[in-house]
């Protein structure tokens, strides 16, 4: 009978902790925080790796910009105890939440509501659905309003009407479309949420780091050329441009220049990240305006030296040269303490503006970037005998030194070259360059030249060697300095010349001064080379 009373009272003891071992253990709530922006922010803009240097940023707000930002926030918020999910409202709407690092929390979750009240998310929201399409009736003019459901695709919006289907604004006229009401879940605000494991609480102070797309910058330059000395003085402006919804204000901001290595989300392959597939909507109508070609414009020179002026109108300020504001185009001062910072970073080039600056969503900011007064230059009239091609071009060449007046290096970007001339600057032609370094020569090549002339003139063979004689005549009436270019080729080579031949980066070179008026010669000979090795052959077998 004791064992028996044992058992039994052992199993009442466990019947009664049963209870309480299967029920399962209580999870802390987590409270929800808003942080509703930045208390300060730092942007630094990286350009798009795939523009070329003759590209200027692209004007079509419909078209994302396809360089990046990388955007630190600084965020003081009140945690309280335990754990916490932290709302970052107010984050660039081009975010990449998969890059972004929080400082002074340990996240264990991190979400992106990219449910915006936006004209794209409303579209989302209601494709599918009625909504009131208010417009302009096309032969009366009157305003009306009629039911519609959307039926977006990848090339627009396409509405269903009793009319039947039809595209959004390709009629001309006024469309608006009027919803019902605001879907739950769009947010007036980019948002990014963190949830933080449990914590004491009290007043943190959080640094927030990420990339986002839709941001580009580029390097605008702009010279004016003495008539007198020939030295120029060159400036430079940073162009910093956003697609982004949301303005930075006061932002302490840097440009990088050089090519980052980025690799595709799976990591196979490099990539720029203008690629990512966005739905972006916008109409697709037949033109409105004239299908033909744009009037031939003759590509500026210059017609005259020292006073160099163009014969083109002078171009209004809309290329984002910025070139100054006075009724005689005054000229561009800019105090040092006001002018981009140079840095090393890494093997790239990080430009900081020294002042905080409002970068505001959809639209673009220019800074001062260099101001060098007096810079040597040295006016050029060239031609490339090896592409067998008798055009002349003409060209500046600095050498990028400061004993020359620069010494620093200059960015990829389009320059524009100015000269005074009745009473205000000439536009004299427009190039790009390629990123220089300190010490590198820098050409700006402009256009073809108009008043020098290249007569290639065939003389005859010898052997495997054809006679050239190179004519080249100078109708300025001011000297100038010719070069000619001979290129060797794995086929090809020059020799033979009958004038003075300098070696330059690797190729022969005549250089020759002509006076106003003259004229100049020089013969040579071009070698086919396996022409040359089979009669050396030859003569060696005798055959």
């Amino acid at each position: 009978m004791r064992g028996a009373a044992r058992r039994l009272l052992l199993l009442l003891l466990l019947a009664a902790l049963l209870p309480a071992a299967a029920a399962p253990a209580q999870i802390p709530a987590r409270t929800l925080v808003s942080s509703a922006g930045p208390d300060r922010v730092a942007l630094t803009v990286y350009r798009d790796p795939a523009r070329d240097k003759d590209a200027f940023i692209d004007d079509d707000a419909d078209e994302p910009l396809k360089g990046y930002a990388l955007i630190t926030e600084t965020r003081i918020v009140d945690l309280p105890p335990g754990p916490v999910t932290i709302r970052f409202e107010g984050v660039a709407s081009g975010i990449q939440p998969e890059t972004a690092i929080l400082v002074g929390g340990d996240p264990a979750e991190k979400n992106q509501d990219r449910l915006l009240l936006s004209e794209r998310g409303l579209i989302d929201a209601f494709t599918g659905q009625h909504v009131t399409l208010r417009r302009a009736d096309a032969a009366t003019g009157k305003v009306i309003e009629e039911r519609a459901r959307i039926r977006s695709s990848s090339d627009g919006i396409i509405l269903e009407t009793a009319r039947g289907f039809e595209a959004v604004h390709c009629t001309g006229l006024s469309q608006t479309l009027l919803y019902p009401g605001v879907p739950p879940g769009l947010s007036a605000k980019p948002v990014l949420s963190m949830t933080l494991d449990a914590g004491s609480g009290g007043r943190r102070t959080l640094t927030l780091s990420y990339l986002a797309a839709d941001f580009d910058w580029q390097a605008n330059y702009v010279g004016h050329l003495s008539a007198d000395t020939g030295k120029v003085d060159l400036f430079a402006w940073i162009t910093l441009a956003s697609r982004d919804d949301v303005s930075f204000a006061n932002a302490q901001t840097a440009a990088v220049a050089g090519q980052v290595q980025r690799v595709t989300p799976d990591g196979q392959g490099i990539s720029d990240y203008g690629d990512e597939e966005e739905a972006y909507y916008s109409t697709t109508c037949w033109p409105q305006d004239t299908t033909g070609s744009p009037p031939y414009t003759r590509p500026l020179g210059p017609d005259s030296y020292p006073e160099l002026l163009a014969r083109a109108a002078e171009r209004d300020g809309d290329y984002g040269y910025g070139w100054g504001g006075g009724e005689g185009g005054d000229e561009i001062v800019v105090t040092g303490a006001r002018i981009a910072r140079q840095e090393d970073l890494g093997d790239l080039k990080l430009y900081r503006v020294p002042f905080p600056v409002t970068v505001a969503a959809n639209a673009q900011k220019q800074v001062a970037l260099l101001s060098a007064k007096k810079v040597e230059t040295e006016l050029v009239y060239r031609t490339k005998v090896h592409e067998n091609d008798e055009t002349v071009e003409w060209l500046l060449r600095v050498h990028n030194r400061k004993g020359d007046g620069l010494g620093m290096p200059l960015p990829m970007g389009q320059i524009a070259l100015f000269q005074q001339g009745f009473g205000r600057p000439m536009l004299l032609g427009e190039t790009a360059i390629e990123d220089k370094a300190v010490g590198e020569e820098v050409e700006f090549v402009f256009a073809d030249a108009q008043n020098v002339e290249v007569d290639a003139e065939y003389l005859g063979e010898v052997g495997a060697s054809e006679r050239h004689r190179l004519d080249v005549a100078n109708a300025n009436p001011f000297p100038i300095r010719f070069e000619a270019e001979f290129q060797d080729r794995s086929y090809t080579r020059y020799d033979h010349f009958s004038g003075r031949i300098v070696r330059r980066e690797g190729m022969n070179v005549w250089r020759v001064e002509i006076a106003a008026g003259g004229r100049a010669r020089l013969d040579y000979r071009e070698t086919d080379i396996e022409e040359e090795e089979e009669d050396e052959l030859d003569e060696v077998t005798g055959s």
